[in-house]
């Protein structure tokens, strides 16, 4: 982030203080700009923040702001700091419910007053609206984020990527940090640092924020964000850190800073937004269609996201169900997993598509289990169950083939279970492997990749497979992580995402290590071109989890 003059956080304070002895907001006239800043009756600004709908305080809320809520609503509050602090200094000692009955308080006075309408309020900041301000590329983006915006959201602090940060860049714990010295042994009046690119103050330091979800519900934690006077380790004070805390509690170190939101503002926002994104999708079926060889399948898919379709299937109509056979024909479960044969006259089927989250979280809830390693990206119950051990893929089969073998739709001797190695690779076309084991097998082949017939053309066609495709010139996906297991374009026998998406367990264990599994396939972090070869093999301790890591199942019916 640039930090203007040392001179602007002055001249902010003098323009605030001229509102505020009116005891007004600030003039909006009509047609004036959706992001032209907010001022409070308290005489306190709120500007516009990329990737967000609401306008941001653009300091911490201050004693006098406090005082004024106390004397006005009598809230039952008697915190008091053990050092001195001047009405320009955040108030500490606030909890979360503090924070939001400031926030109501401070909607229902200026309704009252008519200085905001009903469609107006003041409320704190989602976690993600502070990711937003304080410059994550996660928050401002929100999709399409490339490997390094992910990796750089993990590292950065608000000011930059130096630490120690340098002189007077926020007020932390002054001596701590070798070198350091900010002025403030405690808290400092709002406004004393530079400000971030829109003109917020103290995103670093100072107190800690209390945000809080879009759905205000009772809860026994908060998360705060942006660290006090009192840290100093480097981890803490990163852009991305959550420091989640008992909602009641009260410390010298804790304050908050409200959002505005206009609801005729997020409207307008949002249908700009969606208007964008309709724009890139029909430049992309432009793009597809423009080619000479128009894929089918490719083009349906992105006509369904266009129409906004096929993110959340309907389960099948049990009705219509027929029981699975070995005669060649697909097979749809329940759960609404679809089947595919793996070769004529075999008595095998292996799943179209990666195990679905709504799949994974049927077994949990019939089973009473916990999903321990639950990424925090996924997106819906169609992306990939990821963070997934082999042990708990064995047990989802294992459940799943009771339940089929109960409903009759599968026969007593069928059972749902991992692809073996070999037939993995018969999944993704790769035949006739080479070797005794996973191990002598991996990377025998040089030449097959399991988006294209082609055999040597590594680089993975537009809407082929969900993979780093930044990294990949010539190459695109609309994903950041995972994506809808049938989002991208089918091979021959109609699987999708055998290159990418998530990695998938295979049943076979790693020569010379008992307690390790095989692992075939790219995932949504994949760009490496050896690694992204068919034949190409990984392997890990069948207990272990990783946000790329997944599984299909196959079904095998027994011998005809």
């Amino acid at each position: 982030m640039s930090f203007p003059s040392p001179l602007l956080p002055a001249l902010a304070l003098c323009l605030v203080a001229c509102f505020a002895a009116k005891g007004q907001s600030s003039p909006q006239p009509a047609g004036a700009s959706p992001d032209a800043p907010h001022v409070s009756s308290l005489g306190t600004r709120f500007v516009s923040v990329p990737g967000t709908t609401v306008q941001f305080a653009i300091w911490e809320t201050r004693i006098s702001e406090w005082n004024e809520f106390l004397r006005q609503k009598k809230h039952p509050w008697s915190y008091h700091p053990h050092f001195e602090q001047s009405p320009e200094h955040p108030v500490v000692g606030v909890n979360l419910q503090d924070a939001v009955a400031f926030c109501n308080w401070l909607t229902e006075s200026e309704r009252t007053k008519r200085q905001i309408d009903s469609s107006q309020s003041y409320r704190l900041p989602t976690p993600d609206e502070w990711d937003a301000a304080v410059g994550l590329a996660r928050g401002r983006k929100k999709i399409s984020l490339t490997a390094e915006e992910r990796l750089l959201d993990d590292r950065i602090y608000p000011w930059g990527q130096d630490w120690p940060p340098s002189a007077k860049t926020a007020n932390f714990a002054d001596g701590e940090i070798p070198g350091y010295r900010d002025g403030y042994p405690y808290t400092a009046p709002v406004g004393s640092f530079p400000p971030s690119k829109e003109g917020i103050y103290d995103l670093a330091g100072n107190v800690w924020e209390w945000t809080q979800p879009v759905e205000i519900r009772a809860q026994p934690t908060g998360i705060l964000r942006g660290g006090s006077w009192a840290y100093f380790r480097a981890e803490c004070l990163t852009s991305a850190y959550q420091y989640v805390v008992p909602a009641e509690l009260r410390a010298p170190t804790i304050g908050f800073r409200c959002v505005f939101d206009d609801k005729r503002r997020t409207a307008n926002l949002l249908a700009a937004s969606d208007a964008e994104k309709k724009q890139a999708l029909a430049d992309q079926m432009k793009a597809l269609t423009d080619n000479r060889k128009v894929d089918a399948t490719a083009v349906e898919a992105l006509r369904k996201k266009m129409q906004g379709k096929g993110e959340e299937d309907e389960l099948p109509d049990p009705a219509s169900l027929k029981p699975a056979t070995a005669d060649g024909s697909t097979f749809v479960n329940a759960l609404g997993m679809r089947f595919v044969p793996l070769e004529e006259k075999r008595p095998v089927l292996i799943c179209a598509t990666e195990t679905r989250v709504r799949d994974f979280e049927t077994w949990l809830r019939d089973t009473g289990g916990t999903w321990k390693q639950k990424p925090s990206f996924l997106l819906g119950g169609t992306h990939p169950a990821a963070g997934v051990s082999w042990e708990d893929a064995i047990a989802f089969c294992a459940w799943l083939t009771e339940r089929d073998r109960a409903s009759k739709l599968i026969p007593a001797t069928a059972a749902y279970r991992l692809p073996s190695d070999t037939e993995w690779s018969l999944a993704a076309g790769l035949k006739n492997e080479q070797g005794a084991d996973p191990a002598a097998r991996n990377l025998a082949d040089k030449t097959h990749y399991p988006w294209t017939p082609k055999e040597g053309d590594w680089k993975p066609p537009a809407l082929t497979a969900n993979l780093d495709a930044t990294k990949i010139p010539g190459t695109t996906d609309t994903y950041s992580y995972t994506a809808p297991v049938d989002s991208a374009r089918a091979n021959s026998l109609g699987i999708y995402e055998l290159g990418g998406n998530v990695s998938e367990w295979c049943a076979d264990a790693w020569p010379g290590a008992p307690e390790e599994r095989v692992i075939r396939g790219g995932s949504w972090l994949s760009f490496d071109k050896d690694a992204l070869l068919t034949s190409a093999r990984f392997h890990a301790l069948k207990n272990a989890t990783r946000a790329d890591l997944g599984f299909r199942c196959v079904l095998d019916l027994g011998t005809p």
